[in-house]
């Protein structure tokens, strides 16, 4: 007997990997395996390697104001490979974003977020809270006029907030304005709380998950997604590897193709620079450059009260919408507010880009 196989009996003996792979392997797919599954995969695929790039990128990076700035400019024009690095994090950001979004899109379109899998939703919700939050934080670290200005605007944004917003910002700033103590704060956050946040949240939403199994297509029959059961291994998981696999080589090839620069170091002064969020941001800072939005007031409803409101509703949803019916075109009222959110976040990004060339 070889010694892997003699490491292998003795683990199996004490935590018993014979069960332990069952039930992870042999989780239940209704209707078949199918691409449209892997959106999970991919996000969990993402989240490693911004959490393994992430890991790299502190042992290079200060974390203060006197040498962010420095130790960034550092990984990015003398460590080897260290463009490829921060730049693949600086995109897998924005993946992460894009491919979350996507995912709470088809299960949206495919009503999988009703009964039983109100808990699978939820946890998705918040989730979707915490890499904004990811994004959000991120943003300040480099340490350029870019990040600085930007983050600075965020925070007057959440100062907005009644009760608690003027609490928050102040605590996110560390003081009355944005400076040393913001950017530590940042760091903390975005290095230790949020990534704590999501490894629980994710544990949460794989259990319920498990215990409510997939939804399996909308527009098939409760008899079809019987006959059509496969096992997650192995055709979804060749399936999820196949993806992963598109996803690692769209981020490497933006990385290379449009790797991260940094502007010139974070400065309080008055400058003539334009303050902007991330691009996945951008909506909601045009959003408030519209006149109906002007004002103490307009600012209150734009930054605050509509997207709290929106959060609220989409948490509200499976219990709002009690209708057991999943397919979309039998669901018309739901489908077109979809469209006309995401249309109008569409022209709102567009309209932002567009006037950075005015």
């Amino acid at each position: 007997m070889s010694l892997i196989n003699i490491i292998h009996n003795w683990i199996d003996e004490r935590i018993d990997l014979k069960t332990l792979q069952a039930k992870m392997l042999n989780e239940p797919m209704p209707g078949g395996s199918s691409y449209a599954y892997a959106f999970g995969s991919a996000l969990l695929f993402i989240f490693i390697m911004q959490a393994t790039t992430g890991i790299f990128l502190m042992f290079y990076y200060a974390p203060t104001a006197d040498h962010a700035w420095q130790s960034t400019q550092y990984i990015l024009k003398e460590l080897d490979y260290g463009w490829f690095i921060l730049s693949f994090h600086f995109w897998g950001a924005s993946a992460m974003v894009v491919m979350l979004v996507s995912h709470m899109l088809q299960v949206f379109i495919w009503g999988a977020y009703k009964k039983p899998r109100e808990m699978v939703w939820l946890a998705g919700i918040v989730l979707f809270l915490i890499v904004m939050g990811f994004g959000f934080t991120g943003y300040l670290l480099p340490w350029d006029q870019r990040a600085f200005w930007g983050t600075t605007v965020g925070v007057e944004i959440m100062d907005k907030a009644p009760i608690v917003g003027d609490f928050l910002a102040r605590f996110l700033r560390g003081g009355p304005t944005a400076g040393a103590q913001t950017l530590s704060r940042f760091f903390v956050i975005h290095v230790m709380i949020l990534p704590a946040a999501l490894v629980i949240m994710f544990s949460l939403h794989l259990f319920f998950f498990r215990k409510a199994g997939p939804a399996g297509p909308f527009k098939a029959t409760a008899k079809e997604l019987e006959t059509k059961m496969e096992f997650f291994f192995p055709r979804q998981v060749f399936k999820d590897i196949v993806v992963m696999a598109g996803v690692f080589v769209v981020i490497a090839g933006l990385s290379v193709l449009s790797p991260v620069e940094l502007l010139d170091e974070a400065s309080p002064e008055p400058t003539d620079y334009n303050p902007e969020p991330e691009w996945y941001f951008l909506f909601l800072f045009q959003l408030l450059r519209l006149p109906m939005f002007s004002g103490q007031l307009g600012e209150f409803l734009g930054a605050i009260a509509l997207p709290g409101l929106f959060i609220v509703l989409l948490m509200a949803l499976p219990f709002i919408n009690r209708n057991p019916e999943r397919h979309p075109l039998k669901r018309p009222f739901a489908m077109s507010a979809v469209v006309l959110l995401m249309v109008s976040i569409v022209v709102l990004t567009w309209l932002a880009i567009a006037s950075r060339s005015e």
